[in-house]
């Protein structure tokens, strides 16, 4: 029997899961918390009945809404609603929505606790307290962001996401709700469960990964494999099961983390408006090529090799989704490349990767894709 390496694995989030389960959130809170903030976006907010529930599960306390979160949520936004918790005097976020509301309220209950500023903390400055309680509640079926300890912003001016963790910023519970994500539109569905089957790959390719979180990612990248094209369509056991995908897929990236195709999808989402979860999509396979050729983890490609054959392949596979893997069909151009590979050199996901990468191999696994 092969002797398993030693890992650490801490997952401080309690996990409601189950349709229905948004209407237990009033015996998670504690008593001492009597003003909340909940952040989310205007969509959520005025389209879709998940606020309504949730200040259902809320009364008898002081609730304040802050709406204003958009898709990337950027350094102001999160400036704004920390201003934001810091007047209302917030003892408690909950964050409601897809990854960039969890990831916003995140940030903001760092930042409310913290007596920097939030560029600080992205700069390297230790918080000097731990974030305000998060409860996490996902709308979408993707980011995992419920049971992670990271977190995502936009510098509009620098030109870049900035990705961020620290343990105080795990949500304290994480109600997975099947019935919050059902009202996806088909094009959401889609492109966050794509961040589903990214996740899942990239967290099982990475050279942290552990025993544990290998599991996690497997089992996620099946589910996916198995039912994301049902649950666009709305087929209830499948919107069931990519919700819950989601939730593995953030718990393998919590101790696994993502390598190269995340990194290198956010100069698409950045300059091109690809979404998150598909922009990490696009370049699965050419990262797969290059670690074919040289990577390190030739019985791991194998593996991933096995779980798309049925489909034909990523390419094929993203193909039955009706999603080009070709990056020119989204506006990228040759003369970006050597751009894009500079801003991802630098990301901290590239030493993970199990490979050697230069910014010459990044700039050519971008141009493969074109």
């Amino acid at each position: 029997m092969k002797t398993i390496d030693r890992f650490d694995f801490h997952l401080p989030t309690k996990i409601l899961f189950g349709r229905g389960r948004v209407r237990d959130i009033g015996s998670h809170i504690p008593d001492e918390a009597r003003r909340v903030l909940v952040v989310t976006d205007r969509r959520v907010a005025t389209r879709t009945p998940a606020l309504d529930a949730v200040r259902r599960g809320l009364e008898g306390r002081d609730v304040r809404v802050f709406d204003e979160v958009e898709e990337n949520p950027s350094l102001a936004t999160i400036e704004a609603g920390t201003k934001e918790a810091k007047d209302f005097g917030a003892q408690l976020l909950i964050g409601l929505g897809g990854g960039s509301p969890m990831d916003a309220a995140k940030g903001i209950a760092l930042a409310a606790s913290h007596e920097g500023d939030l560029r600080g903390l992205l700069a390297g400055d230790q918080p000097s307290r731990p974030a305000l309680p998060v409860i996490a509640i996902p709308t979408t079926s993707g980011t995992g962001s419920e049971v992670t300890p990271y977190a995502v912003f936009t510098d509009p001016e620098a030109g870049n996401k900035v990705g961020y963790g620290h343990p105080s910023i795990f949500p304290v519970v994480a109600i997975v709700d099947p019935e919050l994500a059902a009202g996806m539109p088909e094009t959401v569905a889609l492109n966050t469960g794509l961040d589903v089957l990214a996740h899942a790959v990239e967290a099982y390719l990475s050279t942290i990964a552990s025993p544990l979180s290998d599991t996690l990612a497997l089992q996620a990248a099946e589910a996916v494999l198995a039912h994301l094209a049902l649950a666009v369509r709305k087929a209830p056991e499948s919107v069931d099961q990519m919700s819950y995908a989601a939730m593995l897929a953030g718990m393998a990236i919590t101790h696994g983390s993502t390598i190269l195709p995340h990194i290198m999808g956010y100069p698409l989402t950045m300059f091109h408006g690809v979404p998150h979860g598909r922009a990490s999509a696009l370049l699965l396979a050419p990262v797969m090529d290059f670690l074919r050729r040289s990577g390190r983890v030739p019985d791991r490609i194998r593996t991933i090799d096995g779980l798309f054959a049925p489909h034909g392949g990523i390419p094929a596979y993203l193909g039955g989704l009706g999603v080009s893997a070709r990056l020119s069909d989204y506006g990228v151009r040759e003369d970006e490349i050597l751009d894009f590979a500079r801003k991802t050199i630098v990301k901290g996901d590239v030493r993970i990767t199990p490979a050697e990468v230069t910014v010459e191999d990044l700039a050519e696994i971008y141009r493969s894709a074109l």
